[in-house]
């Protein structure tokens, strides 16, 4: 199977800049590995030493650093060549992995055809020397050559089985590595939920692809946040953001997506049939959300209900995602505003 060269040179840069991505835990964003990508092919000797430098002083690359350094070195263009060498990337390992397979499959069979082989000419040996004496000698020698080739061959084929063994183990450890790298870079790790980042990715392709259903987005903020890491301390304030974000990934599941927004605020986006239906979503989980309490250490007696205020958008076709970000972020506002523990639609 043969592969075109750019495939065959990402694959090999790819191997290259995930262990360092890993290693200085860098997320896996289209960003980040645009430039990693860019370190270890060399192609900017000054975005090196800068990386470099980074790395040695923070032991990572923050990311308005890794902004500031694509924005200097690289360009949206590089940004969509990742894309492009991504997706093409993972085709190929995809065909690799099947094309390993089907060949693996193949050669189980490479021992039966041999049987056959040597059964049938055995046969036309026995028939050759009934008729011609000499005959038996010519198949005799035909049947060694033979013998020698298919020995020589099934060596070359168990060679070559081996050789794709190993290449399939490497493939599928890359490809194993690349989905934690993946999963690690989107993913909260207070919470569990998808991060910021992510939000910022999905939320353009979630506006401009096509659905059959009303596109939601819905904020949701715990209310006075800030009194309970005063009052009871951060490491109770990090339990009630975990048991709320445990709350929102629930009812958002085969619904939509959750994710932390940032500090005590979190998202959703939903696809709905109407307005009715995302406030009762919404309200329900609010419902939810105020079977929350801090408790009593010594009593375990609830001392404080946890409540949240939710802010729901819905996208216009056609409207650029931020205004439905803006529009969101107005409701929840309302919601605040007006008391707090409820839900309020953007007009």
């Amino acid at each position: 199977m043969e592969f075109d060269t750019t495939l065959t040179r990402s694959a090999h840069y790819l191997k290259q800049a995930l262990p360092i991505m890993i290693r200085y835990r860098i997320p896996l964003t289209p960003l980040n590995y645009s430039i990693c990508y860019c370190y270890v092919v060399g192609s900017q000797p000054e975005l090196n030493v800068e990386l470099d430098q980074i790395i040695a002083r923070y032991q990572g690359c923050p990311p308005h650093l890794a902004r500031e350094l694509f924005d200097k070195y690289l360009s949206q263009h590089d940004l969509a060549l990742f894309h492009e060498i991504s997706h093409s990337f993972q085709g190929a390992i995809d065909q690799v992995q099947s094309g390993i397979c089907e060949t693996l499959e193949s050669s189980q069979d490479f021992s039966a055809f041999l049987s056959e082989c040597h059964y049938g000419l055995h046969n036309l040996k026995k028939r050759g020397a009934e008729q011609d004496p000499s005959a038996y000698d010519e198949v005799l020698e035909y049947v060694s050559r033979l013998t020698r080739e298919a020995v020589a061959m099934q060596q070359n084929a168990l060679g070559f089985q081996n050789k794709l063994e190993v290449a399939y183990d490497e493939i599928k450890l890359l490809k194993e590595a690349l989905f934690a790298s993946q999963r690690e870079a989107n993913t909260d790790k207070l919470t569990g939920l998808l991060n910021r980042g992510k939000f910022d990715e999905d939320i353009v392709s979630f506006c401009t692809h096509s659905m059959s259903k009303q596109k939601v987005l819905i904020f949701v903020d715990i209310d006075h946040f800030k009194r309970f890491n005063d009052d009871f301390g951060h490491q109770k304030g990090d339990d009630i953001l975990r048991k709320v974000a445990e709350k929102l990934s629930h009812h958002a599941q085969g619904r939509g997506d959750a994710y932390r927004y940032g500090g005590e605020e979190f998202c959703l986006t939903l696809s709905i049939s109407s307005v009715s239906e995302a406030v009762s979503f919404a309200n329900m989980v609010r419902h939810d959300i105020r079977k929350l309490s801090v408790k009593d250490k010594k009593t375990g007696e609830p001392i404080r209900q946890i409540t949240a205020s939710f802010g729901i958008a819905l996208h216009k076709e056609g409207a650029p995602w931020q205004s439905l970000i803006e529009l969101a972020d107005r409701a929840l506002y309302l919601a605040k505003s007006h008391g707090r523990d409820r839900v309020e639609v953007a007009g």
